[in-house]
């Protein structure tokens, strides 16, 4: 099948039909030298050293606070606090919360005798004492609302600095310079590796889209790459199909969530809008690039970056599948950066406990903290587990992906998801840890800190879930369809996890850590958490593999349920 086709096909399921197609047909495009691996999925705490982030250095003193970027500031001025307590902004029903505000801002401000403040010392004084069960009982809207209406314009000039080489954590740096090394890998094809690989950088999944772009510009570009930013997101499509190119800024606050963007980030907001008016310029930047990274935050932000209402690709994403399609282009993601990858269904909120008592809800997600301002929808509450049935952007055609994953015991609702919607696999990856796939040749790479779990044959009851799983470290590789893993070879090495071991498993690391036993000769563990338990087993088609402190298992079956007590 041709590029040429691959732009034409409607839809998500369409365009990926590139994928597969090319894969079977072993084409000449995918056996010339290229990147070894198209898509690079990392499951976020990607911690690195920048201005903005000293507590991810080992030593600060090369942080210059005349001329970077090293924090937000927020201004209690009345100019500030003024617009923000407007009506228009609450509700009749949040007014009396709405005064609470007023009244901890003044606190704030006499406490601190400061008009300006970093961002940091207002959270600190603002979650704590007089003023912390105000901010517990607020919803997460409202306290962006506050953020965005307090925080000061970015001094012109001012970036956020990058230093990979002061990062404390040397895996999170590693496995951005894998990415840049199959970017480099591109280049190479193109260019004979005279010249420096291209970076564009999406931000598309933060509710605010500037604040994150010198971050990463500036960390590729410490890491040898030519970077720049592609101002996509979900207002810039909705302003480019509406025809509203000067009302990006309106259209953020209506519709997603964040207000006051063009004050606080003048100059990239006038290069955004600059960018929606030029049809075209998305695709000409995808042409000139050998890799696109995108940014943590909502995966639904994403997805409406690239999609259209009736979940079409945009001409912007159609570009991009026929540059992978090729098997010459790179494209990363961390966090919800991953999630929104793949073409299955598309996990947008929830939490483990509240998917075995609740299952799976195919609905927009609630807004985060929505119980505090009965704003949930009916029937639902903030940790409701919610999907897209029609998925994300499509690029990872396999299985069900999710991120955070072990860190914040995901196993539930992972495997609820994938029961739910009869997706016979389905994938979390924990955190500083990537998973690296090669789609025209169906194979696989585990890097980073940690590891890769996979659900396989998930099957619910009421408020129960049970699968087989695989978990697979860093060193790990193997082949990988719709259906399963397989040729999987173990890693044989590698660190020791420095955590202290948990037996919690809806919210950390309980099951992995607990894992271990199963390379001890135990054939079977139970763990308990409130009124849920979780129970893994191994039989004769079961192999385990220690790496590092970590214990690696293909072919064990786990079960996790809720187990209400009975009434008498």
């Amino acid at each position: 099948m041709s590029n040429k086709v691959c732009k034409v096909l409607q839809g998500v399921a369409g365009a990926l039909a590139c994928l597969p197609m090319l894969a079977m047909a072993q084409s000449a495009e995918a056996e010339r030298s290229g990147p070894d691996y198209q898509l690079l999925l990392a499951g976020g705490a990607l911690s690195i050293c920048s201005s903005m982030a000293a507590n991810n250095c080992d030593e600060g003193g090369w942080i210059d606070n005349e001329v970077m970027r090293v924090d937000r500031y927020i201004n209690l001025s009345d100019k500030y606090t003024k617009p923000l307590l407007d009506d228009d902004y609450w509700p009749f029903n949040r007014r009396e919360t709405r005064d609470e505000v007023r009244e901890a801002l003044e606190i704030i401000r006499e406490r601190v005798n400061e008009d300006i403040m970093p961002e940091r010392v207002f959270v600190d004084e603002f979650t704590r004492r007089a003023t912390q069960y105000l901010y517990e009982n607020l919803s997460d809207s409202e306290w962006n609302l506050i953020l965005d209406h307090l925080e000061m314009p970015v001094p012109a000039g001012m970036q956020e600095q990058v230093n990979v080489a002061e990062s404390l954590n040397k895996e999170a740096v590693g496995v951005f310079e894998e990415f840049v090394a199959q970017a480099e890998k591109v280049r190479g094809t193109v260019a004979g590796g005279e010249d420096k690989p291209r970076i564009a950088v999406i931000t598309a999944s933060a509710r605010d889209p500037y604040d994150a772009v010198d971050f990463y510009v500036n960390l590729f570009a410490e890491l040898g790459a030519e970077a720049q930013w592609l101002p996509i997101d979900a207002a810039v499509y909705e302003a480019q199909r509406s025809g509203k190119c000067d009302a990006i800024n309106e259209i953020r606050e209506e519709q997603f969530g964040a207000w006051d963007r063009s004050r606080v980030h003048s100059e990239k907001y006038q290069q955004q809008v600059e960018f929606c008016k030029r049809a075209g310029a998305g695709i000409e930047m995808i042409e000139n690039v050998d890799a696109v990274f995108i940014n943590g935050g909502d995966q639904n932000l994403t997805r409406k970056a690239l999609l259209n209402p009736l979940s079409q690709p945009s001409p912007l994403l159609t570009e991009i599948y026929s540059r992978v399609s090729s098997g010459n282009f790179v494209v990363g993601g961390t966090s919800a950066g991953t999630a929104v990858m793949t073409a299955k269904s598309m996990i947008t909120n929830g939490t483990s406990a509240e998917a075995l008592k609740a299952g799976a809800r195919a609905a927009e997600p609630p807004v985060p903290g929505c119980n505090n301002n009965d704003s949930c929808p009916r029937d639902m509450n903030q940790d409701t587990l919610t999907y897209h049935p029609l998925g994300g952007i499509g690029l990872f055609p396999y299985a069900i992906l999710d991120t955070h994953f072990s860190e914040r015991g995901r196993q539930a609702r992972l495997m609820r998801l994938a029961a739910e919607t009869f997706t016979p696999m389905a994938i979390g990856v924990d955190e500083t840890t990537a998973l690296q796939v090669n789609v025209l040749r169906n194979e696989f790479r585990v890097i980073g800190e940690r590891g890769v779990f996979f659900v396989v044959g998930a099957q619910q009851a009421t408020n129960a879930v049970a699968s087989t799983f695989h978990y697979l470290t860093s060193g790990a590789s193997g082949r990988i369809s719709d259906q399963d893993i397989n040729a999987v070879r173990f890693a044989t090495d590698g660190d020791i996890v420095q955590t202290e071991p948990t037996t919690r498993f809806l919210d950390d690391r309980g099951m992995i850590d607990s894992m271990r036993l199963l390379c001890r000769d135990r054939k079977q563990f139970n763990l308990l958490q409130g009124e849920y338990r979780l129970t893994v087993l191994a039989d004769d088609n079961t192999r385990s593999q220690i790496s590092g402190g970590e214990c690696q298992v293909m072919n064990g079956r786990v079960g996790i349920a809720l187990e209400t007590p009975e009434k008498f």
